[in-house]
């Protein structure tokens, strides 16, 4: 048990349940451990994609701070493509456990995140989740909770049959499942390097924007690089039962799909989130969903534009700057 107070901070995507096992963590803490706890969220516009973080605190004497957490005792990562983002890594300290889901190596991940010296715990949740026919956040929850190394398993199954059940109870069995698969499965890595740790920054339009107020990238974002709201899955086009009824480019909302005299190019796979929308849509099976990082390469890399594609110099299909307006 930790001494005085122990704080945990999730750092996710809108879709993937972060925000629920927050308040599940934050539950656990007050009514199954008796501590005093305190569970917030901070998030923008409630859409899939959107950055989610969630902060947890646990306390045995009153809680009186209601703050971001700069330098959590647990860091929970729900997509390694998060890591590129400033304040996600902020604020790891030597004997912080930090909790990711990837499919990829441990020197992988250490090498795309440049992760300090840290406990790093890793764990493949996607593929648990979809074995067990549960959601992602239930198998982050279990890790979590072996991560911080003072909570017993049955507690964490209490608090699931209190949320998901009562709300789910078809799916509780297979949630229970891959929550034990979770606590289990994940495993510990001990992190020691001269990685730089990276500050907490407050971000705050004022502090953070140009001087003047000048805002250089209106209107759009520069890259259009969507690779962080994907959810772990992508369309998977198949030209040959392609019959061109352009179904596919008429619901997706990133226009990733090109045309060319009537005829599917495909799609842009760079510009894609991942929405499936297209998949539910296509009317000959010529889209079918595919696990990210098994049938393409490079996922989350610049190689997924396609480059027989032609780009417009402004709107969705490209990027926006202060002179767009004389852009012929």
């Amino acid at each position: 048990m930790f001494k005085n107070i122990y704080e945990i901070r999730i750092e996710s995507i809108g879709g993937f349940g972060a925000n629920l096992v927050g308040k599940m963590l934050g539950e656990l803490g007050a009514i199954y451990l008796n501590l005093e706890a305190q569970s917030f969220a901070s998030y923008g516009s409630e859409k899939r994609g959107s950055p989610v973080k969630s902060y947890i605190r646990y306390s045995k004497n009153e809680i009186r701070v209601n703050a971001p957490i700069k330098e959590p005792d647990l860091l929970a990562i729900f997509k390694l493509d998060l890591i590129e983002k400033e304040n996600v890594l902020a604020g790891i300290k030597k004997d912080c456990s930090v909790v990711i889901n990837s499919s990829l190596s441990f020197d992988e991940i250490v090498e795309k995140g440049k992760i300090p010296s840290c406990n790093l715990y890793v764990i493949d949740g996607l593929k648990i989740a979809i074995e067990n026919k549960a959601r992602l956040n239930i198998v982050m929850f279990g890790a979590i909770l072996k991560a911080m190394g003072f909570v017993d398993i049955k507690d964490g199954e209490k608090v699931i049959k209190d949320v998901v059940g009562k709300k789910y109870p078809k799916s509780l069995e297979s949630n229970l499942k891959a929550f034990k698969t979770g606590f289990e499965s994940v495993k510990l890595y001990k992190i020691e390097n001269e990685n730089c740790v990276r500050e907490y920054k407050e971000l705050r339009g004022y502090v953070n924007c140009e001087i003047g107020g000048v805002n250089s990238s209106f209107g759009n974002s520069i890259t259009n690089d969507l690779q962080g709201c994907r959810e772990g899955f992508l369309p998977k086009y198949i030209r040959e039962k392609c019959i061109d009824c352009g179904f596919c480019d008429s619901t997706c909302p990133d226009m990733v799909f090109q045309f060319k005299n009537g005829v599917n190019l495909g799609m842009d796979l760079y510009h894609c989130k991942g929405c499936l929308r297209c998949v539910e849509i296509c009317p000959t099976n010529a889209l079918v969903e595919a696990k990210e990082g098994e049938s393409y390469d490079n996922i989350g890399n610049i190689y997924l534009l396609n480059k027989d594609f032609d780009f417009d110099k402004v709107g969705e299909s490209g990027w926006i700057d202060s002179e767009s307006y004389n852009n012929n």
